[in-house]
This record gives C-alpha cells, structure tokens and sequence, in this order.
C-alpha cells in the first residue's frame, strides 16, 4: 500500500506547549508532524530558519501545511515578525495562525500596538480573554478571516442538530464552527465586559500592565543584583537574582540558587513568580494580569526577593 504523504506545521522552538499538544488531537505523535523553528536573540521566529525548514520538508516528501505565528510567546511574551511570516505563508500557499493567547489583546495599548503589524494579516487568530481582559476562567475563541472554511470543516449533517430561521443570524450555530457540541455560554462574560467597562477602560488597564513591566525591567537594569534574561516586549519579565556572593559563580550555580530562591518565595506567600528556561539558563518570570498592579507593586516584588533570598545557602 503507498503511503500518504505526512502533514507537516512549523511554530517557534521556545513556545511549544499549545502546538504539540494540538497537534496530538489526532492521535499522532508530537516528532511526527510539528517542525520547531530556531529563533533569535529576542526569542522571535527566524525566519530564514522557517524558509530552509519548510524546504526541507518539501524535499522529504512531508507536506508543509501551516505556520504558527506568536503574537507574544508565553515565556517572553515576544512577538514574532508577522508580516515576515505572512510572506513565507504566501509563499509556500500555507495557512498562517497566529497563537495570540496571551499577548494578543495588547493591541488596545496605543504604546504596544505597532508591534502586532501583520497580525491583521492572519488566517486564525486564538485568543483567550480570560487572560488580558481580566475575565474568570475559562473563556477563549478562534477568530477565521473566513468563518466558512471553519463551518466546512465543524460542520454537523445531523437532523436534530439543524437550525432554521429567517435571517443569517437566527440559522447561526457555534457547534457549526468548533469541536464542541454543548458548551456553555462563555462569550456572555466578554460582551458583558464590553457593554459595561468598555475599550477605552481596557486599554489603560493593558497601559498600566506595560508600564509595570517596563519600571521593573529598569529598575533590575539598573541594580548591581539582579540582571535581565530577556527583553521585556508585554507584560512579561524575565530575570534572576545574582547578589555579590554569586558573581563569580558558575552559571549552574546561579540556576540552582534562583530555583531555591523562587521555591522560598512562593512559600513566604508575599508575591508569586514563575519560571522559565531560556537559552538552557534558568529565570524567574513574572506576568502582569491585574488591573489592580501598580508601579509601587514592582518595588516590593524586588524587595521580597532580596529579603528572601538572605535566607538562602549559597553553594556551587
């Protein structure tokens, strides 16, 4: 029996979890249909990288069918060259979706929203409103540039799913247009926050996120005990803590030290980070999400973690 020919997409290195775990819906294996991209110094996709890989698929045989773009990865919250990416798309007649779930809605800052140019551009956009429009969990949706090309591949032929109605509106059906057959109403939480909060009260929150991440990466730029692991592009930061005594540690020595310092942190309960791994260093990463964080906030976020970090051995 001939073979059929392997459905590849391709998406950035250091984003992996959302495309790996989509592209086992089907039951496949990770390694046998998702192509990671290298990225650059700013953890963007290159696109060089994406051009040759792509190639390289085509040669083997493997049929390249999307590229996923980021629109702020979840370590970084780094924002790939849309337009750029666009351009391959075009090029290789791929479909181009755009995983704007955590970083997407930042586009209502006016200070941010040249850096989504060419998301416009996108054949799918993921959203989650439930991250940076500050609803509960759990509300996300896929936006099409062509809703039919969704309804064509969702679709129901069953009897006692069909809809009838006058108008185009009274005939719409959500289970036409996603995997889901019952579910609930989640997009009343969005239209209510619209109705009652509105963009303009939404953009400012997204503002003040921004600049929360930006005071903090200042003041950890400009303090002789803490360093940057990566540039802040949203609202995420990512950095470590390096006091005196580690400066002329090894760099798995000031890894180990920052992954105590993170676990002591959160057990004092005073602020909350993550983690993440970049380049193969540890950082500790935050993520402003409340529209109630202010400047002031950053400043004991330093605070703590010095504090903290008094209690700590240093080894290594």
């Amino acid at each position: 029996m001939e073979s059929t020919p392997e459905l590849v997409g391709s998406s950035s290195a250091v984003d992996q979890w959302l495309t790996s775990s989509g592209s086992r819906w089907p039951g496949r294996k990770e390694r046998d249909n998702v192509c990671y991209i290298a990225v650059d110094e700013r953890f963007r996709i290159r696109t060089d990288d994406l051009i040759a890989k792509i190639s390289a698929d085509i040669e083997a045989g493997r049929i390249p069918f999307c590229v996923v773009a980021n629109a702020g990865t979840v370590n970084t919250g780094a924002i790939d060259p849309l337009t750029a990416i666009r351009e391959v798309a075009d090029r290789f007649q791929l479909w181009m979706h755009v995983d704007g779930s955590y970083g997407a809605f930042a586009v209502l800052a006016r200070s941010a929203r040249k850096l989504f140019a060419g998301m416009e551009q996108a054949d799918s956009i993921a959203l989650d409103p439930h991250k940076w429009l500050y609803l509960p969990v759990d509300v996300g949706c896929v936006i099409y540039r062509d809703p039919e090309i969704a309804r064509a591949a969702f679709a129901h032929e069953a009897e006692y799913t069909r809809m009838f109605g006058e108008e185009e509106d009274e005939a719409f059906v959500c289970w036409d247009y996603g995997p889901e057959l019952s579910r609930r109403f989640r997009a009343l939480k969005v239209w209510m926050l619209l109705k009652g909060v509105g963009l303009d009260c939404l953009s400012e929150a997204i503002e003040n996120n921004l600049a929360c991440a930006r005071y903090l990466e200042s003041m950890v730029r400009a303090s002789d005990d803490f360093e940057m692991v990566a540039p802040v592009e949203l609202s995420i930061f990512c950095f470590r803590h390096v006091p005196a005594q580690l400066k002329n540690k090894s760099p798995e020595a000031i890894d180990a030290f920052n992954e105590r310092l993170l676990v002591a942190l959160q057990r004092d309960g005073s602020s909350y980070l993550s983690n993440a791994a970049l380049a193969g260093r540890f950082a500790l990463r935050g993520c402003v999400l409340n529209y109630r964080t202010t400047l002031g906030d950053m400043e004991i976020l330093l605070e703590d973690l010095r504090r903290v970090a008094r209690s700590i051995p240093i080894s290594g």
